[in-house]
């Protein structure tokens, strides 16, 4: 008889989008991406679940998405998170509402994993963790940081501000819808316009158009990336090897996409800083392979790390017992 396929699943609930993805155990236990499905977060407001029945639908859809791609039903499922609190040494990571929210969407938890951790199984080699390597994942409300030292996790921490503040810093300041500010954002990036360079932007409310230097977005981009950072490196100072980390920095989450990101954080934390990317892991879809899925595609590598463990104690059992019968 043909071993049935197994099959794990995973659920990144992030501050601004939940990601499910659903993998098959391949042969050397590695996953096989099957299906990947994804839904804006509502329900969660500054890091913390506030409407554990809001959050339980963008779940739902997210879930329903993943399963329709990759033709498998469902029931338990790995959760990554992003945390707020300090973690050093251990992992301390708990949050009823959020295990409510996950399991009024009829899923059962396994294991709940911080989100770095998570992306650090899809963007971190073995090199990188043996070496010396500082992991940022700029999420949207919410950035994380950790460091990886000798092939473990010895540090990490969360910082409570990401990309979407700068989308509300460019709104406010520009006087122009969320949309718009986005639109600014992504097209601007953190590189200077052409010096004459000037923005149309609709005001809120019908205002009408206005006219907006370039380069004063890119300014009001840069001044909240710098205080980012600049609590990066503050954090980082409490770790006492941070000077001494020859992997680098390497950033990942939707934020990392930001144009001209990683020349101003190199030249802000004068160290060398990479793009984190899921493309070494096989991703079927290119859209899947960026670094604002390096969570939803870690928590399967993490799964499926964990599941064939499992079954390799299992098998190994069986064969001793075997050798009495």
């Amino acid at each position: 008889m043909a071993r049935r396929q197994v099959v794990v699943a995973g659920l990144d609930i992030g501050t601004t989008k939940v990601v499910a993805v659903i993998a098959e155990i391949g042969p050397n236990g590695y996953p096989m991406i099957k299906g990947i499905g994804e839904c804006p977060t509502v329900g969660v407001r500054k890091g913390t679940v506030s409407d554990v029945e809001a959050l339980s639908k963008s779940i739902n859809n997210a879930v329903r998405s993943a399963q329709d791609l990759a033709g498998e039903t469902i029931q338990s499922v790995w959760v990554a998170f992003p945390v707020a609190n300090s973690l050093t040494g251990t992992l301390e990571f708990f949050d009823g509402q959020l295990v409510n929210s996950v399991r009024l969407a009829g899923l059962n938890i396994v294991e709940m994993v911080p989100s770095v951790v998570a992306s650090a199984e899809a963007v971190l080699t073995d090199t990188d963790k043996n070496l010396g390597t500082v992991l940022m994942d700029m999420g949207g409300t919410t950035t994380g940081l950790a460091v990886f030292d000798r092939g473990q996790l010895v540090w990490s921490h969360y910082l409570p501000v990401g990309s979407e503040h700068i989308t509300t810093d460019l709104a406010v300041c520009l006087r122009t819808t969320i949309g718009e500010a986005e639109r600014v954002k992504q097209s601007l990036g953190l590189q200077y316009p052409e010096q004459n360079k000037i923005l149309q932007v609709p005001g809120v409310n019908g205002q009408g158009i206005k006219k907006v230097p370039g380069v004063t977005a890119v300014e009001i981009i840069q001044s909240r990336v710098q205080e980012i950072l600049e609590l990066a490196q503050q954090e980082l100072s409490r770790f006492d090897r941070s000077a001494s980390l020859p992997g680098g920095l390497i950033i990942t989450g939707g934020g990392a996409l930001l144009t001209g990101l990683l020349e101003f954080t190199g030249n802000a934390l004068a160290m060398q800083v990479k793009l984190g990317s899921t493309a070494r892991v096989g991703v079927p879809r290119e859209e899947w392979t960026g670094p604002a899925y390096a969570s939803a595609i870690g928590l399967a590598i993490y799964s499926a790390k964990r599941r064939s463990r499992r079954l390799d104690q299992v098998s190994g059992w069986r064969k001793i017992l075997a050798r009495f019968r």
